[in-house]
């Protein structure tokens, strides 16, 4: 089975592995098991989607 918690520790740990702050890993990590949890069924994250969810937060 696989969910929102697999995608928050997946990008997580991507965060980890290029040094990102863990403020900014957490906010990253969080809305990306969000915007999976948008769509039925199993979904990767888009990385488009979530940088442009990302650049919202920095505006």
């Amino acid at each position: 089975m696989s969910g929102a918690g697999d995608t928050v520790i997946a990008v997580a740990s991507a965060c980890v592995a290029q040094g990102v702050e863990p403020t900014l890993m957490a906010a990253l990590a969080n809305m990306a098991g969000g915007l999976v949890c948008e769509k039925p069924g199993v979904v990767p994250v888009d990385a488009a989607e979530l940088k442009a969810e990302a650049l919202k937060l920095l505006k």
